[in-house]
C-alpha cells in the first residue's frame, strides 16, 4: 500500500480472531503508513436484536474492535457499527430499533473514549442494512448517541444508490465526518462510473475537511469481504493496478 502510494490503511475488523494489532502496528510503522480500522456486525452481534443476549454480545464485539485499534496506534473505528449486516426485517424499522443502536454506540463509545478513539456509523444502502441508508439518518442516530466521539463515515457506492446528489449529504456531513470511502458506483476503479467527484470534492473544499478520506475498491476480496460486499465478478485485471489508476484519478 506505501508503495502504491497511499498514506493510510483501513483494517478490517470482521474476522477479528485473525487480527493481530501489535504486528499490524509495527508492519505499519515500519514502512510509515497510518491506520484506521472498520467492521460490520453480524447476526450473532447484532445491537438492534430482540434478545438481549445479542445485544450485549454486540457491545462486547465493539469493545473488541475498539481495543483492537487502540492497539494498533489507531484513532478511527468505524463501519456498520449500528444492526446486523445483510439483516432484514418483516415490516417498517420502529423506535425501538434506532433505541436499541443507540444505547450500544453509546456504551461503545464511552468505552472508546478511554483509548482516545473515535467511533464512526457508515450509512449503508438498502440491500446491506434497514436501519441507516442515508446521511440524514446517520446524523439522527449520531445525535441520539450523543458522545462527543462518535461520527459520521460516508461511502459514495452506497450514497450512489440512497441520497439523491453527492454533493449536498457531504456538505450536511461535513463538520461531522470521520472518514469517507471514495468508492466508485460498481466498486471497481474509481474513475470509471458514475459517481459525481466534483461535487464531492467541491463539498470537502469548503467545508475545509482534513479528514481521512480512503480509496475502497474490491478486485480480490477475502471469502468474508466478499460475502459483505457481495462481489461476484473480477472488476479489473489486478488489485494493484485499479489502486494505482484510481489513485491517480482521484489526486
Amino acid at each position: 500500500a506505501k508503495g502504491l502510494g497511499f498514506d493510510l490503511l483501513e483494517v478490517p475488523l470482521m474476522e477479528i480472531d485473525l487480527v493481530d494489532p501489535a504486528a499490524i502496528r509495527a508492519r505499519a510503522a515500519a514502512v510509515g503508513i497510518g491506520l484506521c480500522t472498520s467492521t460490520a456486525c453480524g447476526m450473532d452481534t447484532d445491537p438492534t436484536a430482540e434478545d438481549p443476549a445479542v445485544r450485549r454480545r454486540g457491545v462486547e464485539y465493539l469493545k473488541r474492535c475498539i481495543r483492537a485499534t487502540a492497539d494498533m496506534g489507531a484513532s478511527v473505528f468505524t463501519g456498520v457499527t449500528y444492526s446486523a449486516i445483510g439483516r432484514r426485517l418483516d415490516r417498517m424499522p420502529g423506535p425501538e430499533h434506532w433505541a436499541r443502536a443507540a444505547a450500544a454506540l453509546r456504551e461503545a463509545a464511552r468505552y472508546a473514549r478511554e483509548f482516545g478513539v473515535v467511533v464512526g456509523i457508515e450509512p449503508i444502502n438498502r440491500y446491506e442494512t434497514f436501519l441507516v441508508n442515508t446521511t440524514e439518518q446517520a446524523l439522527r442516530l449520531m445525535a441520539m448517541v450523543d458522545e462527543p466521539n462518535v461520527r459520521v463515515h460516508l461511502d459514495a457506492y452506497h450514497m450512489n444508490i440512497e441520497e439523491q446528489n453527492f454533493y449536498a449529504p457531504t456538505r450536511a456531513a461535513a463538520a461531522h465526518l470521520c472518514h469517507y470511502h471514495l468508492s466508485e458506483s460498481h466498486r471497481g476503479t474509481v474513475g470509471t462510473g458514475v459517481v459525481d467527484w466534483t461535487g464531492i470534492y467541491r463539498a470537502f473544499a469548503e467545508a475545509n475537511y482534513h479528514g481521512i478520506v480512503g480509496l475502497e475498491s474490491f478486485v480480490e476480496p477475502s471469502p468474508a469481504m466478499a460475502a459483505a460486499t457481495c462481489i461476484w465478478r473480477r472488476l479489473a485485471d489486478s488489485t494493484d493496478d485499479s489502486l494505482r489508476s484510481g489513485l491517480a484519478y482521484l489526486r
